[in-house]
């Protein structure tokens, strides 16, 4: 086995360790230069490019009269008592609609009724015939 008991000098570790340092910061320095120059010249000219087209579509109109904000808005006679009929005993829908000169689904529309073969003796009838003005019919409008 060779044994060296020389010693290096620290001085020439840090010279060599400056040398390797200069030496990757002028490879470093040199790379970027070389890439800047790669990038590609810009265009001589502007390219024509195509003016862009909007297709607007309004949209539709609503035709206030004809919604149900209307038909809620619109002013309706309140009944009075003339108008009303309270149910007696033995009393049917049939019989209380001709009595008025009214038909059974104008009572149950009027009443909001969901059976009409289901009356209660003592419950309040809004009787259509005797208001005094019509209630109002809106219709859409096309």
């Amino acid at each position: 086995m060779i044994r060296c008991d020389r010693k290096v000098p620290l001085k020439g570790v840090i010279v060599v360790r400056q040398l390797w340092v200069g030496m990757i910061g002028a490879l470093m320095l040199c790379t970027s230069m070389a890439l800047t120059a790669c990038l590609p010249d810009p265009p001589p000219r502007n390219l024509p490019t195509l003016p862009a087209i909007l297709d607007i579509t309004p949209a539709p109109t609503l035709d206030i009269d004809a919604t149900a904000t209307a038909y809620a808005s619109a002013p309706r006679p309140t009944p009075t008592v003339a108008a009303l009929y309270i149910v007696q005993a033995g009393d049917t829908l049939s019989a209380i609609a001709e009595r008025f000169s009214v038909t059974v689904d104008e009572l149950v529309a009027a009443n909001n009724l969901t059976d009409p073969n289901f009356i209660q003796p003592g419950q309040t009838l809004l009787i259509p015939s005797l208001i005094g003005t019509p209630r109002p019919v809106l219709t859409p409008t096309p």
